[in-house]
């Protein structure tokens, strides 16, 4: 199935939604604990949207992650090909959860450095993200920052 054969492009997954931001950005928030089944599915649709639409910025919110298994933290870190990311910025985490997510990112550049030439920040908020992204997305355009 094609997650993309669908006039809105939001998806859920266990508790986590997706979401599709043209042109370039996904949105994916994560809920409570998440599995191995729940990584492997939600990698799908990011991989699959990679395919269609080329590179694209992650946006993750972390506020609501309560744990990633063992199997999934393994399944995040070792991929047979290169996530579709330009950059992941990650907001809400707490400190156990950005320490878990950061060690993942970590473990991933490690094993699979092709496949993870990505970086990942961290945010306190949504609109601290956001805004972060926004800022980027101006300097690479070349236009003068707003005031």
């Amino acid at each position: 199935m094609d997650p993309l054969d669908r006039s809105i492009q939001t998806w859920d997954v266990g508790a986590n939604s997706i979401r599709l931001e043209r042109p370039d950005l996904v949105h994916v928030v994560f809920r409570g604990p998440n599995k191995l089944q729940d990584v492997l599915a939600i990698q799908r649709i990011l991989f699959v949207v990679g395919d269609r639409f080329g590179s694209f910025d992650l946006l993750l919110g972390l506020g609501e992650l309560e744990a990633l298994g063992a199997g999934a933290r393994e399944a995040w870190a070792r991929v047979d090909r290169t996530y579709p990311f330009r950059n992941g910025f990650a907001y809400g985490a707490s400190f156990a959860i950005r320490t878990l997510v950061h060690t993942t990112h970590r473990a991933g550049r490690l094993i699979s450095p092709a496949f993870f030439r990505w970086n990942l920040s961290f945010f306190p908020t949504e609109a601290a993200a956001r805004a972060h992204i926004d800022a980027q997305r101006i300097r690479a355009e070349g236009l003068p920052s707003p005031v």
